[in-house]
């Protein structure tokens, strides 16, 4: 029995594609073959394969989603800390003190834009907790 593709997909980033090719071995085993191809020249490519057996690919999987997680965690903490040089308290919890200064400061008639200013925080934040706290009916 000749080796058999029995699933296939690729996707492309930037000047490399790579495929995802289930096939299925002469002995009858499934396995997962990895290529990544580059362009080098007008008519050459540099490829580059792996390929995963059963019990790696579960493994292959966790680890890849682990290094994902990893990748979006840094980049957002990252987008904070910029974020948190116009906005300090940007995604802090809300004390019982700030609520309390919010509910007298919205009542006193300070609009949002000065509101944004005191709390250190963005428009839709001190919106959303004017809401929240039910401000408008007071």
């Amino acid at each position: 029995m000749k080796e058999k593709k029995t699933f296939s997909t690729h996707f492309q980033s930037e000047n490399r594609t790579y495929f995802l090719d289930v096939k299925t071995s002469r002995e009858g085993i499934q396995y997962l073959q990895i290529s990544e191809s580059k362009r080098i020249g007008k008519n050459e490519f540099e490829r580059y394969q792996i390929i995963l057996f059963d019990k790696a690919i579960e493994k292959f999987a966790d680890k890849i989603n682990e290094i994902a997680k990893e990748i979006r965690s840094n980049k957002k903490s990252y987008a904070v800390k910029e974020k948190r040089k116009t906005h300090r308290n940007l995604y802090k919890p809300w004390t019982k003190e700030d609520d309390n200064r919010l509910e007298l400061l919205y009542c006193e008639g300070k609009g949002i834009t000065k509101l944004t200013k005191i709390f250190g925080r963005n428009e839709g934040a001190i919106r959303s907790r004017i809401k929240k706290l039910e401000l408008k009916e007071k």
